[in-house]
């Protein structure tokens, strides 16, 4: 037991002394043997932004009419850079304008189409790989109609005239009373374009024309002249119009009346005749076969019907009264002059127009269906102008 304690005691002077002397061996670490990279902070190139990458963004921009199932193919777009101070003016391929963006910028865009509202927005852009989007949604522009009826003789307004107008095939007729102290009617129509306009008043014929709206701000002034007691042999005046855009200031003229001729059929009938009208007015009529309409004329390259159209019409309109279950098909054809589709809309345009006058008349409109053939029926070959004239034709079946 003596000898554990001495040795253990032996063991302890020996470690102070070298303590003390500077032998004990500190274990170093060799750093030489550790791989490591050195730190370094990085540097931004002088053209980059801090904060982003410098990958280009995409702004894309779609303009639809109310809501994104409905999109305008063919809207403008204005892009205005508030950095350059340039103004860049697009039109839309297909409803859709893509953009890419390879610098920091404020743009002021803007869209817009005839007949609609304009859609803005303020974007700030940067290059960050970012998609922005713009889908501008339009409200059909309202225009602005002031409508009055004169007396063709005095030139004295009407107060007690009354007043219908309607548009496309589905749209609502609004039913329009002027004010009692002025004879002067207002009211609002969802775009531009071509109107039925219908009015009458006491001791007035009535008046009935297609007008052509096309400023925000319109006015339609209607003559109408006084009703006389019939004689078998007078030919009772028609009303006239004179519409106008309040900016521009034009002035619409019914032109010179024309002589109406009867339309000539062919003898040579197969088919049983269906006498529906007395000869006199079309001659005799035969179902599924075409009636060419002889009198009826439009403005140029338009579907608005021309005042020396209305005999006529009016008496198609009295046939169709006096057969309550005949169904008509108005066809409207073209040359060839142009483009193809334009022709069609055109012809289909016109036979609308005629038919708003129909229904303008008292005929139900369930009655009637406009076709627009364009050039695809000619008569006679497209080889010269009197052979096109008598390719534009509206032609009337009996179904």
């Amino acid at each position: 037991m003596g000898l554990h304690i001495r040795k253990l005691f032996l063991a302890t002077v020996v470690f102070g002394l070298c303590t003390g002397m500077g032998m004990a061996q500190r274990r170093e670490v060799d750093y030489s043997r550790i791989k490591a990279t050195p730190r370094v902070s990085p540097v931004m190139p002088a053209n980059v932004v801090p904060g982003h990458t410098g990958t280009p963004s995409v702004l894309t921009i779609r303009a639809f009419a109310v809501d994104i199932s409905k999109p305008i193919v063919s809207a403008t777009v204005k892009i205005t850079s508030r950095t350059t101070g340039k103004t860049q003016v697009v039109t839309l391929t297909n409803g859709r304008l893509e953009r890419v963006i390879n610098d920091p910028d404020v743009l002021v865009i803007e869209v817009s189409e005839q007949g609609y509202t304009t859609r803005n927005l303020t974007l700030a852009v940067s290059p960050t790989g970012k998609p922005y989007e713009f889908d501008a949604q339009l409200d059909p522009a309202l225009i602005k109609l002031t409508v009055w009826a004169t007396d063709s003789q005095t030139k004295k307004v009407i107060h007690d005239a009354h007043f219908t107008i309607s548009g496309r095939v589905g749209e609502s007729t609004l039913l329009l009373s002027p004010d009692t102290a002025t004879g002067i009617v207002k009211t609002d129509l969802p775009r531009k374009g071509v109107y039925q306009l219908t009015s009458s008043a006491a001791g007035y014929g009535d008046f009935t024309k297609s007008i052509q709206l096309d400023s925000v701000e319109n006015e339609a002034r209607v003559m109408l002249t006084p009703q006389k007691i019939k004689v078998a042999s007078e030919a009772q005046a028609l009303p006239e119009a004179v519409v106008k855009s309040v900016k521009t200031a034009r002035q619409e003229m019914p032109a010179e009346q024309v002589s109406i001729k009867a339309p000539v059929l062919s003898s040579a009938i197969a088919a049983p005749v269906v006498p529906i009208v007395p000869p006199k007015a079309f001659g005799a009529i035969e179902r599924g076969k075409p009636v060419r309409l002889t009198a009826i004329y439009f403005d140029q390259s338009s579907p608005v019907l021309r005042p020396e159209s209305f005999p006529e019409l009016d008496q198609l309109a009295s046939m169709l009264l006096e057969n309550p279950s005949a169904l008509l098909e108005i066809r409207g054809h073209t040359d060839n002059q142009g483009d193809f589709d334009l022709n069609v809309k055109l012809s289909r345009d016109r036979c609308q127009a005629i038919i708003d006058y129909l229904v303008g008349k008292g005929i139900a409109q369930t009655r009637l269906k406009a076709v627009g053939r364009g050039p695809i029926d000619p008569i006679a070959p497209n080889n010269n102008e009197d052979n096109r004239k008598k390719n534009r034709r509206v032609e009337f079946i009996v179904l």
